[in-house]
């Protein structure tokens, strides 16, 4: 039998973080990731980005 599923990623990621936010902060948060055609994962992973990118310079 056949293997089910999506193929795997050449870079797995496989760290999880969690964070709590007041619902208003979570509907500001997908208010923008809605309006942005982005998940919110997408959008947290690029404000991290931006934060840490920041840091360098």
């Amino acid at each position: 039998m056949a293997k089910v599923g999506r193929p795997k990623a050449d870079i797995t990621k496989e760290k999880v973080i969690s964070v709590r936010l007041k619902p208003e902060d979570y509907d500001r948060l997908k208010e923008y990731a809605d309006s942005s055609e982005m998940t919110v994962t997408e959008v947290v992973r690029k404000g991290i980005f931006i934060i840490l990118d920041k840091e360098k310079h």
